[in-house]
């Protein structure tokens, strides 16, 4: 049986005077505190005016007090236009002419030759393994929207007369946000 008291002393080797305000192995101060508040308010400030600034009409100290308001209430206090999908989106962007894709990468592991050039113990569940073909392959589908794009766009836009992003969307597989790029 172990008896006795055990303490951990922490150490943080910073520069800077405020460099850790808060931090969970010190002591916070009231001048911390200050200095804390101080950083958020300017970043308030600063959202504040980045959304007056897009959306002039909506009234940004009655909707900037930290609530959060989703669907119909947003859409009431004019924090969007209006409500739909993704696929809602998409299907506009269909309906307007445009042609919509998806690109995605597998990164199964084949029975094929070349899978021996994958580490020894390579799986597709998303480690940090890199091979040569999955470096390889990770940076074709990394760039593979700006190498089409340079590829037709001047093509593109001699025969159609218009450029080339206004008429493909590339969505990034990596991006978990659902954002549509051109």
């Amino acid at each position: 049986m172990l008896t006795g008291s055990f303490c951990s002393e922490f150490q943080t080797v910073t520069a800077g005077k405020y460099k850790r305000t808060l931090t969970p192995t010190k002591k916070v101060t009231d001048e911390d505190l200050a200095k804390s508040k101080e950083d958020i308010e300017q970043i308030l400030k600063l959202f504040k005016a980045f959304v007056k600034d897009n959306r002039p009409s909506l009234d940004i100290d009655k909707v900037a007090t930290g609530e959060t308001w989703f669907g119909d209430d947003a859409l009431e206090k004019g924090l969007c236009d209006e409500l739909g999908t993704v696929d809602d989106v998409l299907c506009q962007f269909v309906d307007d002419g445009y042609n919509v894709y998806q690109v995605a990468y597998d990164p199964t592991v084949s029975d094929s030759p070349l899978a021996g050039l994958l580490p020894i113990g390579a799986d597709n569940a998303g480690t940090k393994s890199s091979g040569l073909v999955k470096s390889m392959t990770r940076w074709v589908v990394g760039n593979i929207g700006s190498a089409v794009r340079e590829e037709f766009a001047n093509d593109f836009q001699s025969k159609s007369g218009s450029n080339v992003e206004e008429r493909y969307m590339v969505k990034d597989p990596r991006d978990s946000s659902d954002n549509i790029k051109f």
